[in-house]
């Protein structure tokens, strides 16, 4: 083998190491085309003295990195590498962006201008393990609520662990939603009109740090969740006493058949919740709740009635409950129609704290739920001396 250099080839490859090594940080497609470069200046310079033989380890390796890179035009672009050992890992979100205009419908506006609102932001982090382990990680840099903020920052919103290696006895630890509510429990992304009821927002009690057991039976006819949570609030780590607050819930498939090519379902649940608290209120609250799901060919209907009574140390017991009928209907693959009526009543014990609203609304799905238009009208009655309140709010909805 002739093993000759040429002097242009060594000055050249003395000359290449620190020549590189001066240049600022510049991105994997630029150091693969100098790289990419050089080697076909070396190639050249080298023809003479060198065969293709002893050339194509280096030419094989820098083939290999483009390819394990992504760079060579046949596999996808490779710019996220596990670093555990799951089997699989998915990293999405979605965003929620509003405009309203009008006077308030119900308490959650009040003091509420017209304003184009970031009502959500979020990224999430899914994986799953061989060992039928899986998590979930989600923040929300959003708005992520009604209220005026002055400043939006991330905040976290699902972080759990979960192992389900049997379908009737799985378990899931974290921060994630209670078992308490239908509408609560549907996800931001799915549910018919652009906010939730009043009795939703005001009688379940969203997110809390805990653990839970739930599965289904029967053909997943019979479903059950039951969980014990600190019962504090989202996002704090603190329990204000000794006790947890217990949450469960129960539900059936009544009915689930097809007639004349349209889908009929039935389903209903039944929730409860109870806590002993010694923070903002000192004393004991529990909830009740029961809800329906009729489902027949393109048209729904959920019904859901939600109870919530305290017990305080000092003073006499409140209750607050609250109900909505909501019925949806698909003109077509992409039209959706909707129109709700709830009511809530802050203090069952006293006259004059019942707020009554509807909501009328259309959804046009221009890819199902990832990419929709949504436009509702609220018509609301609060107690006085709060004046009716109309609001129309629209929102752009991205999921990826």
């Amino acid at each position: 083998m002739n093993s000759r250099i040429t002097v242009p080839a060594l000055a050249f490859l003395l000359v290449l190491p620190s020549s590189l090594s001066a240049q600022p940080a510049v991105s994997v497609e630029d150091r693969l085309a100098r790289l990419e470069a050089s080697l076909a200046r070396i190639e050249r310079q080298l023809s003479q003295t060198v065969s293709a033989d002893e050339l194509s380890p280096a030419l094989k390796e820098l083939s290999d990195l483009e390819h394990q890179l992504g760079y060579d035009g046949k596999t996808p672009l490779n710019v996220v590498k596990t670093a555990g050992v799951e089997t699989k890992l998915a990293l999405g979100g979605f965003v929620q962006a509003n405009y309203e205009s009008g006077t308030a419908p119900d308490a959650r506006w009040a003091g509420i201008n017209d304003r184009f609102l970031l009502r959500r932001a979020r990224l999430s982090a899914t994986g799953a393990f061989a060992e039928n382990f899986s998590f979930k990680f989600e923040s929300d840099f959003g708005n992520n609520s009604l209220a005026a903020k002055t400043g939006l920052s991330g905040q976290l919103t699902d972080a759990f662990l979960a192992w389900a290696k049997y379908p009737a006895a799985s378990v899931k630890l974290g921060q994630f939603k209670t078992p308490f509510g239908y509408e609560q429990l549907l996800p931001d992304t799915k549910i018919f009109t652009i906010e939730r009821s009043l009795p939703n927002d005001k009688l379940t009690q969203g997110r809390q740090i805990g653990a839970m057991l739930f599965g289904d039976v029967a053909d997943k006819r019979v479903s059950y969740s039951v969980g014990a949570f600190d019962g504090t609030g989202v996002n704090i780590s603190s329990n204000d006493n000794q006790k947890f607050m217990w949450v469960g819930r129960a539900g059936v498939v009544a009915l689930d058949s097809k007639a004349a090519g349209q889908k009929f379902k039935i389903s209903t649940s039944t929730n409860y919740f109870t806590t002993i608290d010694k923070g903002t209120f000192n004393g004991r609250r529990e909830g009740w709740g029961v809800d329906t799901q009729i489902v027949f060919g393109p048209a729904e209907i959920d019904a859901e009635w939600l109870r919530n009574d305290s017990h305080p140390i000092v003073g006499r017991p409140t209750a607050a409950a609250g109900w909505a009928l909501l019925g949806a209907l698909n003109f077509s693959a992409h039209w959706q129609g909707i129109a709700r009526y709830e009511t809530f009543d802050s203090n069952t014990l006293l006259p004059g704290t019942t707020t009554n609203l509807w909501t009328y609304g259309v959804n046009y799905l221009i890819r199902g739920d990832d990419l929709k238009l949504s436009l509702d009208y609220l018509s609301g009655s609060q107690p006085v001396p709060a004046p009716h309140g109309d609001r129309v709010i629209g929102r752009l909805q991205v999921m990826f």
